[in-house]
């Protein structure tokens, strides 16, 4: 099929598709596509098209950007059709192939390496039983082989994560010497990883310190974000126990224990971590809990409340893939980092010394490095090298590469066709199920709520 021919504007229509939560409340994927939305507007005439019922317009409401809201993806195949270009995680595959039909340019934003997600996640699309993951995850693999052939662009958060979509490109064959067209690997794919906000933190009142068991002058580790399958929460717990035997003024805190979207609920590993708290009994105690989820607007106290961000992780097949985005939020607030190794934040954090590198699963190197972060002068020295490096990571220097493909996106963005697009084969369970990756996958209980849906 021969794309449909228009008018070329000099800026184009753009559509950038939520796959997640907006508004208020927001986790990782929602702050990601809003400030990309942003970014973008200043290039493009944008429309955000928001599926979640959840999320809450009215707080997008001065942004410079139109907001759409869809119940279905069939809603979403006219305004894909009317623009020029769309920017999106995942989606429908007929809204993809419909938009690819009537000329419209796709740009897959590649910032987790999904497939490394999710292979090693506890529950995949809710099954945690085979043959179920495995079908489950041929559809994730078979989404991703459409977007390989279908894209004219993608952005993606490191190297190591760029090399591992140039892979796949080339095992789909959306990458062949027919539409190379002498563009090299940075043309093909872009680099745009998470990002920090414009400003600076700011917060009118202290959400940790003075509130409940902790005192206004304790030492503060915050881990600022959710605890998902690939998460290490009970390292940090244990070691926290150890050290509070000679320096009780040291706790641990955990927000984001429930994510903001209801299909997705809590994890698994929040309950576990609970446990392991009150078996340690330190539960409330030197280890905090804050239910729920903390609103993205607020998340600023939180984070000036802390003297040290934690991040750990298990060693795992995510680990080499993964770009820790609320690592952001610790230079943000300019706070040392405490980190498990085997990522690239990890190495970045140990080259430039913003924080301490500890082993995988290691109590005692753990333990040790959140003494040696209970000095002062440590955290200050810490702080002086977060300063430098803090405005390359600003949300208009991470989307540098997308803003000028978008710029110039006649020429940037090759329009491909649908007899280029792969073809899919019949799937082994249903295609919604790959919403169940959305919200930085595994999320079981949003992949049933859509089986019941599509049900009804």
């Amino acid at each position: 099929m021969v794309p449909i021919a228009r008018e070329t504007p000099a800026r184009p229509r753009m559509v950038v598709v939520a796959a997640d939560v907006v508004g208020t409340q927001m986790a990782g994927p929602g702050i990601r596509v809003v400030s990309i939305a942003r970014e973008l507007a200043r290039v493009a005439d944008v429309t955000l098209a928001v599926g979640t019922p959840e999320s809450e317009l009215s707080a997008l409401a001065d942004e410079p950007f139109a907001i759409v809201s869809y119940d279905h993806p069939d809603a979403l195949v006219p305004l894909v059709e009317a623009s020029d270009v769309a920017f999106c995680q995942i989606t429908d595959e007929n809204v993809v192939r419909r938009g690819v039909a009537a000329g419209c340019r796709f740009v897959f934003d590649l910032y987790n390496a999904l497939p490394a997600e999710a292979i090693g996640s506890d529950r995949i699309g809710g099954f945690d039983t085979q043959p179920q993951m495995d079908d489950v995850f041929r559809n994730v693999l078979s989404f991703f082989r459409l977007c390989m052939t279908a894209g004219s662009y993608f952005v993606t958060s490191n190297e190591r994560q760029r090399d591992f979509w140039i892979g796949y490109m080339l095992a789909s064959g959306g990458l062949l010497p027919s539409n190379l067209d002498g563009r090299d690997v940075g043309e093909i794919v872009g680099l745009v990883p998470f990002g920090m906000e414009r400003g600076e933190p700011a917060a009118t009142t202290h959400p940790l310190r003075g509130q409940g068991a902790i005192a206004e002058d304790d030492l503060i580790l915050l881990w600022a974000g959710g605890i998902w399958d690939w998460f290490d929460a009970e390292t940090p717990i244990r070691a926290v126990a150890a050290v509070r035997e000679e320096h009780p003024e040291v706790r641990l805190v955990f927000y984001g224990t429930t994510h903001p979207n209801p299909l997705v609920g809590r994890p698994r590993n929040v309950e576990r971590a609970m446990t392991l708290a009150a078996e340690l009994g330190v539960l409330d105690d030197g280890v905090h809990f804050i239910d729920g989820w903390v609103p993205a607007a607020e998340r600023a106290g939180y984070l000036l409340d802390a003297d040290v961000a934690v991040s750990a992780h298990k060693e795992s097949f995510e680990t080499r893939y993964a770009f820790r985005t609320r690592i952001l939020d610790h230079f943000w607030a300019s706070l040392p980092s405490l980190v498990t190794e085997g990522d690239w934040f990890a190495d970045y954090i140990d080259q430039l010394d913003l924080g301490e590198v500890v082993g995988y699963g290691d109590v005692e190197q753990t333990r040790a490095a959140i003494l040696r972060l209970t000095d002062p002068q440590r955290r200050a020295q810490i702080r002086a090298n977060i300063a430098p490096i803090r405005e390359t990571w600003r949300w208009e220097s991470t989307t540098s590469d997308l803003i000028d493909a978008v710029a110039h996106w006649q020429t940037r963005l090759p329009q491909r066709t649908l007899a280029e697009v792969t073809a899919t084969p019949p799937a082994a369970a249903p295609r919604s199920a790959l919403r169940e990756l959305v919200s930085r996958s595994p999320l079981g209980a949003l992949y049933r709520s859509l089986r019941k849906r599509l049900a009804r």
